[in-house]
This record gives structure tokens, sequence and C-alpha cells, in this order.
């Protein structure tokens, strides 16, 4: 869009007009009569605190980006992200059109009240064509109408500041009729400052919005300020509190040329009409032109004029409906709601970057990260003020479209600052949990998986996940023999390692799928075995460390050993699979957990097995087999005592006390979708095979580390 107004025309002036509007003439006077002069005093300054920590969060974001079309939707967009960014732009943009109704209302009643004799639907239908053909033909005819209004808006404050009541008695209204609705004023008056965003909309089409945003909006704010403060002193020293409360329109009766103050107040309801049917049609070509609505592409396309044609007639046509169906008072709160919202988002996001210390948040104008928190806080209490049910309506409003944006997976090349928050958060709860010592009780399956055959991996894929689901971790490292290949050499995409990297998301996908945590890399050494035991020392000084080691025998063929062998000396704790390639899983239900007394690596066993039933849905068949019948008692009660100990499922535990020789046994055995045993500290190839030829499923072979206890 083309660049053409400049700071006074396309900020100051706006934002002047919006704040100088109908809550200044016709509820400051209710304001001041019932808290009184002080209080009044601090409702003005504290609602312009708010506003002032918002210009300067908006300044701030500004002059660190490069703004689009949008104004508070480019600002939310660049920081939060473009789901973010629809959440609150959407309803921003219907509350703004929307308001547009309320005040073209407003101009007709006041209207009406000179010239009774006037109809007021043919008055508002009457000013909504005006308005619309004037922000059709140009934004800059709009811009220098409101000229002439600020200067009836001037004048009526003259006219104010020179009139007074002749009966007045000379007592000020230091207390008012009632001082402890105090809150209640405040959420009355605070609507009037909202209006500091209204130069900020024209962003995409400011000369210099970098410079014109912040020095136009808080000349604004500054001048509007002092009028406010004038204004509350003059009302309190000039009437009584008494006519203050009854008579909303007493600006009107006190000024000093009634039909300078009218068209005062007919001019800030008009200007507010026409600053909104011109911003609001910028929202929403923003809007369009991130495909964030339907029809983007009708609303995303501007006029030879530089006017968003499209968007412009959907704001006329929304404002013309909501005329025709009648007032929409009851919901003029919610309205606020959304404006409140998108104001603390700004100042949030502020408080955001600064707080997670990225080295791209390099604005021209630094503020206390203290004053943004400030103004985000402000910004939400006031909605409670204001409305709390609304206040809920709002953010549920938002936090729907919000996840419905997230689902549509929206693409966007836009800053983000989401993914650097969380990782700020994480790197400071890492820093905390560092502190504090390990204990069994909080482990959690946290698998290494050297890969060796892709093929393989794909079928032990469903155990994998039974084993670390819902909550556990995995890291999958594939490494292969170095390739001499230039395109390895020099990490093209078409290199060998890519290709293989491809292939092992591809083969782990259905884990992410399913939200689990899972890592994965691949790695080109020269020595293979050597690359796996590089990769389990490094992987001990990570923050998520793995404490066990899945290997799958006959994935890693001659390196099995090798790989136990350095897991136990780093510590972690040994899943050896012996996967059938029969039986597979079976039907995935029963466990057959097999129990040797006093053995050292019954924890990690007993642990595994738990999660292996939980995910299956199964159950756990607790099995140990003695010499002969004189042991059996004592079998079973060590089993019921470890089955209540360590709080196995009550109806998915079953035990059993096989007697005879131990291979005997195992060829009796009832039958199970997995066998689960313990593991000498010195692996044996030739015991391991054993077991496996007698069983007609999948084995798991596990040895403890020090991580775990199935006690905890």
């Amino acid at each position: 869009m083309n660049r053409r107004f400049s700071t006074f025309e396309g900020v100051f002036t706006p934002t002047v007009l919006s704040i100088l509007g109908v809550i200044m003439y016709l509820r400051l006077g209710w304001v001041v009569g019932t808290v009184g002069f002080w209080r009044s005093i601090l409702i003005v300054i504290g609602a312009n605190l708010i506003t002032v920590a918002t210009v300067l969060s908006m300044s701030s974001i500004v002059t660190n980006i490069r703004i689009g079309t949008g104004g508070a939707f480019s600002i939310i967009l660049k920081s939060l992200g473009i789901e973010a960014a629809g959440a609150i732009g959407i309803p921003l943009y219907v509350s703004q059109a929307l308001s547009v109704a309320f005040y073209i209302v407003g101009f007709s009643e006041c209207w009406v009240s000179v010239f009774p004799a006037h109809n007021p639907a043919f008055v508002s239908l009457a000013v909504w064509l005006g308005v619309l053909l004037v922000s059709y033909y140009s934004a800059r005819a709009a811009f220098r109408l409101q000229y002439a209004i600020m200067a009836a808006v001037g004048l009526s404050l003259v006219s104010i500041f020179f009139g007074g009541d002749p009966s007045y008695a000379g007592h000020p209204v230091m207390r008012g009729t009632d001082p402890s609705s105090f809150w209640k004023a405040f959420a009355i008056f605070f609507p009037a400052v909202t209006g500091v965003l209204a130069g900020a909309s024209m962003s995409g089409e400011l000369k210099d919005p970098k410079e014109s945003i912040p020095r136009g909006t808080l000349a604004a704010v500054a001048v509007t300020f002092v009028v406010y403060l004038g204004l509350t002193w003059w009302l309190a020293f000039h009437t009584s509190a008494q006519q203050l409360t009854a008579n909303t329109a007493i600006l009107i009766d006190l000024g000093r040329w009634r039909l300078l103050v009218i068209a005062g107040v007919m001019g800030a309801a008009l200007s507010s009409a026409l600053s909104l049917f011109v911003g609001a049609p910028r929202t929403l070509l923003a809007l369009g032109e991130q495909g964030l609505v339907p029809y983007s592409g009708v609303f995303s396309r501007i006029n030879p004029r530089g006017e968003p044609t499209g968007a412009i007639l959907l704001t006329a046509l929304i404002a013309l409906l909501t005329l025709y169906f009648g007032s929409l008072d009851s919901v003029a709160a919610l309205l606020t709601e959304f404006f409140l919202i998108t104001y603390g988002m700004i100042n949030l996001s502020v408080f955001i970057e600064q707080s997670i210390g990225i080295a791209s948040f390099r604005p021209a104008l630094r503020i206390p990260s203290w004053l943004s928190l400030l103004g985000a806080v402000g910004c939400f209490g006031v909605m409670l003020l204001i409305n709390p049910a609304f206040t809920g309506v709002a953010i549920a409003a938002i936090l729907l479209i919000y996840v419905v944006l997230v689902r549509r997976e929206m693409k966007s090349h836009s800053p983000d600052v989401r993914s650097g928050l969380l990782i700020f958060l994480a790197e400071n709860f890492v820093k905390a949990s560092l502190k504090l010592p390990y204990h069994p009780k909080i482990w959690k399956p946290n698998v290494f998986c050297p890969v060796g055959d892709l093929a393989v991996l794909r079928r032990v894929i469903p155990l994998v996940r039974a084993i670390i689901a819902p909550s556990g971790r995995a890291l999958f490292l594939h490494i292969i023999g170095r390739s001499g290949d230039a395109a390895a050499q020099t990490g093209q995409d078409n290199s060998p390692a890519q290709r293989y990297k491809d292939d092992l998301i591809r083969v782990i996908a259905p884990l992410k799928e399913d939200g689990l945590f899972v890592e994965n890399a691949v790695v080109e050494t020269s020595d293979v075995l050597n690359g796996i035991a590089v990769a389990v020392q490094m992987s001990k000084e990570m923050f998520f460390r793995p404490n066990t080691v899945f290997c799958a025998l006959e994935n890693e063929g001659r390196h099995a050993q090798e790989i136990m062998a350095q897991s136990a000396r780093e510590g972690l704790g040994v899943v050896a699979l012996k996967f059938h390639p029969k039986s597979q899983f079976g039907y995935e239900k029963t466990v057959n957990l097999w129990i040797r007394r006093n053995s050292p690596n019954i924890n990690l066993a007993i642990l595994v097995a738990l999660q292996i039933q939980k995910n299956w849905d199964g159950r756990v068949r607790l099995l140990q087999a003695v010499a002969d019948a004189r042991e059996a008692h004592e079998a079973r009660e060590y089993l019921e005592m470890l089955k209540t100990t360590l709080r196995f499922p009550v109806d998915e535990t079953v035990i059993e006390v096989l007697t005879g020789n131990f291979w005997d046994v195992l060829m009796t055995a009832p039958k199970a979708d997995i066998n689960i045993f313990g593991m000498a500290d010195q692996p044996d190839a030739g015991m391991i095979n054993k077991v496996f030829g007698i069983m007609e499923t999948s084995v798991l072979f596990l040895r403890d580390s020090e991580f775990e206890s199935a006690m905890a």
C-alpha cells in the first residue's frame, strides 16, 4: 500500500479524536459527581498509566520490527505468531465494525436532540452512507474531514471552560454522592482512553511508522490527559454533585455556547465512527493477506487509490445490519473487552521478548519490563472490572479461534517468539532442577535406541511405544559408515546421511503422531561401534539424559555385546530384544514377567513390564521357577508380597509358580505375547539364544541401572 500519511495526519489527529469522545462529554461529569474530585483525578491518572504503558509497549515493538498493515494485528503477528494474531485480530475486526454502528447511533441521538422533527433511523442511514462514501473514496479525505471535527471539539471545550452554572454555590465536589463506587466509576470511564491505537491502525500507510506511531500516539495521549485533568477540575469546581449525577448531558447545559458543545459531541461521535470505518478494513485487509478469513483473496485487494475495497464494503454491511437490527447496548461491554485483550497482548508481547533475552529484540525505544507487565495486568484487571462474565466469554472466544487456527496448521514466515518463550521457561526449569538431587521416584523411561537396520526398527516400533508411552522419551541414533561420496562430505540434501535421516524420520513418525517425546539423529563415522560408544557417553551429559538403552539384538548383530557392555559402564539400564519374526508381539495383551528371588535386575524388569501392560491394556503374569514343591509355597508368598508392595494392578496381575528344571519349565510355561527376563551382569549370548529358542514369543532381557527402583 502507498505510504502517504504523516505523523499529524495519520496518527495524532485520529488518536486525539478517539480519546476525546462521547464518554468525555456524557460520562465524565457522572464520574466526578459520584466519587468526587480527588478520586476522579486518580481514575484519570490510573487509566492513563495503563494506556501509556500500552503505548510505550507498542512503540517499543514498532521500533524493533518492520510493521505491516493492520496496526495491532501486525504487532501481535510479528511477536506471537500467526495463530495468536488471528485469534485476536478476528474478534478485534468484528468489534471495530460493530462499534461503527454504535457511534453512528450516538451521533443520530445527539442530532435529533437538536432537530427533534428528524427521523433517527433516517439520520443514522444518512450518516452511514456519508461515512461509507468518504472512507471508500479516500482515507485521506476522511482524515482531512477530521480536521474540521477537531476544530469543533476544540471550540466545544472553549465553550465549556467559558461557561458554568449561574446558581453554583461555590462548594467544590470533593467527596461525591457515592465515593465507594470508585471501581465502578473507573470501569465506566476507562473506555474513554482505549482509542490509543487508532493511529496505529494505519501502520501500512504511514510514511514512517517507526517514527510516526510512537511520536503521534504519545503526543495525543499527553494532550488528552491534560484535557481530562482540566475538565475534571472544572466540573468539580463549577457545579454540584447532584447535577453531575442526575444529568449526563451536563456539559452541554453548562457550555457558554450550547450549540458549540453539541457540535463537539456530534463531532466526537462522527470522528470515532469515521476512524473505525477507516481502521477496521485495514485490520480485515491484514487478516486477508495472511489467509486467516474466508474469501481472503477478496479482502486482501486494494483499489488504484490504495483503498481495501472489499474490506470496506464488508465493514459497511456489518455496520448497516447492526443499525437495522437495533441497538447492541447489551454487548457493548463485550466489544470493549476485545479491545482491551488486544492492548493487553501488546504489553505481554513486549514483556515476553524482554524477559527471554533474545538477541533480535533491539528496539530503539527501550522500556522497563515492569512497565509492560503493568500494562498487561492493568488491561486484564480492567476487563474484570467492566464485566467478569464478558471477560470469560471474550477469552473463550479467542481461545476457540486460536485452537481452530492451530489445527489448520497455518504456514507463515512471520517471526514468532512463542518457541523462544518455551525455550526460556525450559532453560529456567532445567537450571532449577539441576540443583535438586535425583531420586528413583521420578524415573520414567528415557530410552536411547542405537539403530542399525531400519527394517528391524520398523518392526519393533510398537514395543518401543509400549515402553515409553505416554510421557517417556526416546532418542533414535542411526550411525552409518562414512561414505566417500562427495555429497556426503558437503552435507548436501541428497547426501546419504540426509537420505538415512529422512528414512529414519518416516519410521518413527507414528511415535511423533502419538505426541510422544521423540528425537532422532544420523551420524556418519568410519567406526560404527566407536560412534555408538561416543554417543552413549555424550548422552550422559544431556539434560534429558537417557536412563536405558534399547537394543534389538538381531539389529546390532556383532555389536550387541559391545553396546550392552558400554551401556553398563556408563550406568545405563539395558533392554535387549530378541524379536520373534513369526509371533512378533502376538495379541499385545499378556506379559510374562519371570522373577528370580533376590535378582539384582528386578527393578527395571518390573517397571518395563508395567509400562507394557498399561499401554497394551492387558495383564501381567508373575512367574517363578522353583526346584521342587517344598519351595513353591514360599515362592508364591514372595510373589504375592511383590504384587502388593510394588502396587501391581490387582485385577490384571496373576501369579504362577512352576516346579521343575528351569529349562523344562520354559517349555511348559503359559503362553504370552512377550516374555521378560533379567539379564546377568555379563550377558551370555549362548544363554540368551537358548532361552529365545525355547520360547515362541519375542523376548526381552533387562539389566538394572542406578536410576530405577520399583519400590519408589
